[in-house]
């Protein structure tokens, strides 16, 4: 029988206590990052359950250097932070489990968990009964898996206890995460290695005491690795020691402060000011106002020519410093600097990546006074909502301001700042056990308004809302728009039921089994409309169905009536067949399954049927992937698709998310085109007929649309535009605002700072220190251009498609990119971190020449270097201070030393000769320096790249020890010498003039060699065949085109398909079609001609038609041999005939093909011909 511990009684128990925390790679001889904690620990007992602990001449050690060579350094943070450590706390431990904590309001949270890491030691779950088992313990980290381990040396009278805690496995883990709500986790990428893994083990002596048992020796050890890579032994780590070593007892008392003592939580660590400290740099914050306005003062001032390379840094530098800033001190910021654009286009840059309440008030209240115009508050709004902390004070302080009049009576800020709040809601539940629905219920009343008046835009928008939130509750409220069992419902327009569907895509993701039977009962209703069913269908693979379901779903495809939801599913499921990457292996093995069961019929209906395409990749040894998929809907006799679905997506560290999304509908842009008569005007080019038919739009109704996109980042949806008059409208009158600049010349600057990627997770030590894995991205970009020249005179739109127009601009982009991946401890008032650092910086002055003429449909763009380039193109360098100089140095001299001779020395890597038998202990790695330059044949430049690299493979030869060290590409692009290429240039040529302008290029083309000859020759005479034609169909001469034609009511499936000819007529013969492309030959000499025309044909055979014999004629073209020549080869073909009485002399070349079709019969088509010499 095993005793509890016990540190009752009248003594001070006094240990020696010691942590180290170290960051970096777990091979000895490269840099670590690390902090020491020494001290002594006093406890005694006040009560029976309640005893007191004091820290007795604290010391801090910092460490930055190579392990374990160097040593320790004391930090001047001992005397700081001493008193406050020193101060004595309370807890409440009965039988080994320690309870409630209470300290005076005066100690500070960071310190409370420094004495957390210290009692979590004493934590002990001892059953009396059992040596080894297995429970969810609580601790520092949380409440995790933790399997004991007793044995009992009666030897030497102590007991040993051995305590593991597995912190992969927890059912409440404290932890922080920051940029992490749109990320996924990618269970399949991480089957056999996980990303981020950690454990903890305690090694405990106890000895017995009269009253039961006494700790006298604990050790711990823990254990956080991370790997972007598929290498198991390969990834930088976290470790924590804590060592607890019993002194002696004493009988002088603990004396608390003379202060109340309050409860501060139990055991689990407490977050308090750790995410406002960026890991990157550590600033001693005294007066944050002073201190952005010196930050400010230094951005602003900067030349915008060139972005300096230090700006990312001060701008991540003005955000840290800002989120300490009360909103006094913001708005005093703002006052100062409201009037000078320079200062304040930063301040309304950097206010969204602030993140904190004060700047959300701060956004709100400069909103609402009228000091932010709507552009300012657009762009700051959208970014704000996606990086202010989610939580019940930030989201009430949103809803007050996307509710306001003033938000709600403009229609753009009303659309961003209600997908906000759904975005917010989004944000606050992936980060909170509970998710109430309160939060979304005045959304949920304007659905049921919405839906009582019938406003489609309301309801759309209300969707939306619901779409981003993902609320499993409003799963209810979106089906109402459904036609779903149970629904007895007025039929909603289309718009608004694909607008229900797509919005149940983010409710897959966490309630996939609810989403799964509203959208199956959708797909599997063959009576509603064919898109709805297909938009089921993409909704239906975002549950991840499972193979039976899939394979179901298979079988009772074979009776599908509608071809384009047969043609979609197939090539969907096809698609997916191909896929190798692990997050789709099941389905990829189930739609293996299913298209063996489908007709492979379905794999010939061609693009006018709706198709889905997939193309994704995975490389498992760096666990980075990335997918697309693209739906494409099409209906019956359409000119454009229905609507288009095309998302990408990104995989990283066993993580994945949703990048991008765009969706396009052409609802009325079909039948704007289908009636407009410019489309048939051959005589002009596309351009103009297009434009033409622009300008019918105006007549629409106002609010019919014409179509809309939406656009998700990350999930979730960021905006969405309903095209109608009111936005043709619009954009016209920009068009003039742009012609107005354009008159006065334009000359303008512009610079963007942005904070990429903020991706950080934070969770406690063993020790009570937090730690922290960090992904920093921030960027500058900025343009700099000159129009010109101005135009002489006012002009419209109208006056500018006849006009010939040339333009000149001087642009300099500039960007600069800096990105810091971080590991270690993070604190207020201590950093130890081992951090990757890289930084690309580019420069690239242009000169851009462009002419455009719409009345020819010509459009040129020259693109010109200048003459003097500087450092051009890009600079990229990465410093990762692990691998120690003198390292690298002393294997390299050795490399040199054993290779070659002095005068040998380059700057290529040496590898040692060795015997087959022979096996190194390290491999050597020499710093490399070299510059290659290649002159780019054409384009009359000179390209020069300098690389520096010095990398850890002397350690091992894998990815990640290839990865560190130092590296840095520099690249230069300089005029080359011999003949001056003035620039590059691009022509487009439009409409019938394209094919006179490739033949013009043809005639001065070089033909001296005989192949490249063959295929001019062959390609002017198809042009001028095209020529000749004069086909007016509706894309260019040079593309075939062929359409679908649906006849149906009521949903019937009634297919017919017809081919546009190229001289535009229609045929529902594929061969007729495919015979109607065929050149015409002049001569039967001609060898190299197909020695066949196209021809009316007559029936050879009596026909009685009306009751009277008749001689029928083909009104459809059929291949014969031309005379004089015979058929070798023929081929049935089913074409339409005109007949009229045998008595009647027709006209063969009096129109035949504009008679209408009498009766349809098969003739034979000449597709081979053979001719005598003396043929005509």
């Amino acid at each position: 029988t095993l005793d509890l511990p016990d540190l009752a009684g009248t003594q001070t128990y006094v240990y020696k206590y010691e942590a180290l925390l170290f960051s970096g790679l777990h091979q000895e001889g490269l840099a670590k990052a690390g902090i020491k904690i020494n001290s002594k620990v006093s406890i005694r007992a006040v009560s029976e359950n309640t005893f007191l602990l004091k820290l007795s001449n604290p010391q801090l050690f910092e460490y930055s250097g190579i392990w374990p060579t160097d040593a320790f350094v004391a930090t001047k943070l001992t005397s700081e932070v001493a008193a406050q450590l020193q101060i004595p706390i309370k807890f409440e431990y009965t039988n080994g489990v320690v309870g409630k904590v209470f300290a005076p309001s005066v100690v500070p949270t960071t310190v409370i968990n420094l004495h957390r890491g210290i009692l979590n030691i004493f934590h002990l779950n001892l059953k009396k009964t059992q040596n080894i088992y297995q429970v969810q313990e609580d601790g520092v980290q949380g409440i995790c898996e933790t399997q004991y381990l007793i044995s009992e040396d009666e030897g030497s009278n102590h007991t040993t206890i051995t305590k593991s805690r597995d912190l992969t496995l927890c059912n409440e883990r404290i932890i922080k995460d920051v940029g992490l709500t749109y990320i996924e986790k990618c269970t399949e990428c991480q089957k056999r290695v996980k990303s981020l893994s950690g454990a903890a083990i305690y090694s405990y002596i106890m000895k017995p005491t009269p009253t039961g048992v006494m700790i006298t020796e604990a050790t711990v050890q823990e254990i956080h690795q991370f790997t972007n890579l598929y290498e198991i032994h390969d990834a930088t780590q976290m470790e924590t020691r804590q060592t607890l070593t019993f002194l002696e007892m004493m009988a002088s008392p603990i004396i608390p402060i003379s202060a109340e003592y309050l409860a501060r939580g139990a055991l689990q660590y407490e977050f308090s000011t750790e995410t406002l400290w960026s890991p990157i740099q550590l600033m001693r914050i005294s007066n944050p106002q002073a201190q952005v306005v010196d930050a400010l003062n230094h951005l602003a001032t900067k030349k915008l020519e060139e972005v300096h390379e230090d700006v990312p840094l001060k701008f991540i530098q003005l955000i840290q410093l800002m989120r300490f800033a009360s909103l006094d001190a913001i708005e005093g910021i703002w006052s100062q600097f409201k009037t000078r654009p320079n200062f304040r286009k930063w301040i309304l840059d950097a206010v969204p990546a602030v993140g904190t309440l004060a700047a959300l008030k701060f956004v709100k209240k400069s909103f609402l006074a009228g000091e932010l115009s709507i552009p300012e508050f657009t762009q700051v709004l959208l970014a704000t909502v996606h990086m202010v902390t989610a939580n019940l004070d930030t989201i009430k302080m949103y809803s007050g301001l996307a509710l306001s009049h003033k938000v709600q009576e403009t229609p753009v800020l009303r659309k961003v700042a209600m997908l906000g709040y759904g975005t917010m809601i989004a944000r606050y539940c992936s980060g909170s056990l509970e998710c109430p629905v309160e939060l979304l219920k005045p959304f949920h009343e304007i659905v049921i308004k919405a839906t009582a008046k019938a406003n489609t835009s309301e309801m759309i928008l209300i969707l939306k809302v619901l779409g981003n939130a993902g609320h499993p509750a409003s799963i209810k409220y979106i089906t109402k728009f459904l036609p779903v069992f149970g629904n007895q419902i007025p039929l909603f327009p289309m718009r608004v039921q694909m607008g229900a569907i797509l919005a149940l895509k983010a409710v897959a993701k966490k309630e996939p089994k609810l989403v799964q039977n509203v959208v199956l009962q959708i797909f599997v209703n063959k009576d509603l409309h064919p898109e709805l069913r297909m938009v089921s269908w993409i909704v239906l693979f975002e549950t991840k169905p499972s193979m039976g379901l899939v394979i179901t779903l298979a079988r009772a495809l074979q009776k599908e009536p509608n071809l384009q939801v047969a043609s979609l599913v197939y090539s969907h499921m096809k698609a997916l067949t191909k896929s190798t990457h692990p997050e789709f292996a099941l389905i990829a093995a189930a739609s293996r399954v299913a298209i063996k069961i489908l007709s492979p019929n379905l794999d010939k209906l061609s693009f006018p049927y709706s198709k889905a395409f997939l193309l994704d990749g995975y490389e498992v040894p760096l666990m980075v992937g990335a997918a697309s998929s693209a739906f494409i809907i099409n209906d019956a006799a359409t000119i454009l698709p229905r609507a288009v679905v095309a998302k990408a997506r990104a995989y990283l560290a066993g993580a994945a998310a949703d990048v991008l999304e765009v969706g396009v509908r052409t609802d009325g842009i079909q039948e704007a085109l289908l009636k407009s008569p410019f489309l048939h005007e051959d005589r002009l080019p596309r351009i103009i007929q297009v434009l033409k038919v622009l300008k019918t739009f105006k007549a629409l109704p106002k609010k019919q649309p014409l179509g809309s996109i939406y656009v998700k980042v990350l999930g979730q949806e960021i905006a969405f535009a309903n095209v109608d008059k009111a936005v043709l409208e619009q954009a016209t009158q920009l068009a003039g605002e742009a012609l107005k600049a354009m008159q006065n010349g334009t000359a303008f600057q512009y610079a963007k700072p942005l904070l990429v990627a903020e991706v950080r997770r934070i969770f406690p030590s063993v020790a009570g220190v937090s730690m922290e894995f960090s992904l920093y991205a921030a960027a500058v970009a900025a343009v700099q251009a000159i129009i010109t020249p101005p135009l002489t005179e006012t002009i419209s739109v109208s006056h500018l498609m006849k006009t010939d127009v040339k333009l000149t601009t001087e642009v300099s982009p500039s960007i600069t990119l800096q990105t810091f991946a971080v590991m270690g401890m993070n604190t207020g008032f201590i950093q130890a971190a081992s951090i990757a650092k890289g930084k690309i910086h580019t420069f690239l002055p242009l000169k851009v020449e462009a002419k455009f003429d719409i009345t020819k449909a010509n459009f040129k763009i020259k693109v010109a270097f200048c003459d003097s380039c500087p450092t051009l193109a890009v600079n990229a360098e990465r410093i990762t201070p692990i691998v120690p100089e003198t390292a690298v140095l002393k294997h390299s001299q050795e490399a040199y030393t054993s290779m070659i001779s002095p005068g040998d020395l380059s700057s290529e890597t040496i590898k040692t000769v060795m015997s087959p038998d022979e096996e190194p202990e390290l491999r050597t790695s020499v710093p490399v320096h070299k510059t290659l330059c290649s002159v780019v044949p054409h384009i009359g430049v000179n390209v020069c790249m300098e690389v520096m690299s010095c990398d850890a493979t002397f350690i091992k030869n894998t990815t990640i020890y290839n990865m560190i060290g130092q590296h840095g590409v520099h690249i230069n692009i300089v005029r080359a010498d011999g003949p001056a290429v003035e620039g590059l240039e691009l022509e487009v040529q439009l409409g019938p003039r394209a094919a006179k302008k490739l033949l013009k290029e043809i005639s001065f083309a070089d033909v001296k060699t005989p192949k490249v000859k063959s295929v001019l020759q062959k390609l002017r005479k198809i042009l001028e065949g095209d020529q000749r034609n004069k086909n007016s169909s509706f894309f260019s001469h040079n593309k075939l085109f062929y359409s679908q034609s649906t006849s149906s009511h009521s949903f019937s499936s009634k297919i017919r398909q017809e081919y546009t000819t190229p001289s535009g007529d229609l045929t529902k013969s594929s061969v007729s079609f495919a015979h109607s492309w065929v050149l015409p030959a002049d001569s039967c000499r001609d060898a190299s001609q197909c020695r066949m025309k196209l021809e009316s044909v007559k029936l050879e055979k009596q026909v009685i038609l009306n009751g009277q014999e008749s001689k029928c004629y083909s009104i459809e073209p059929v291949l014969r041999c031309l005379p004089g020549c015979v058929p070798m080869r023929t081929t049935p073909v089913t074409v339409g005939y005109h007949c009229m009485s045998t008595d009647s002399n027709l006209n063969m070349f009096g129109g035949i093909y504009e008679k209408s079709i009498d009766l349809r019969e098969t003739t034979d088509a000449h597709v081979a011909c053979r001719c005598i010499e003396q043929c005509a």
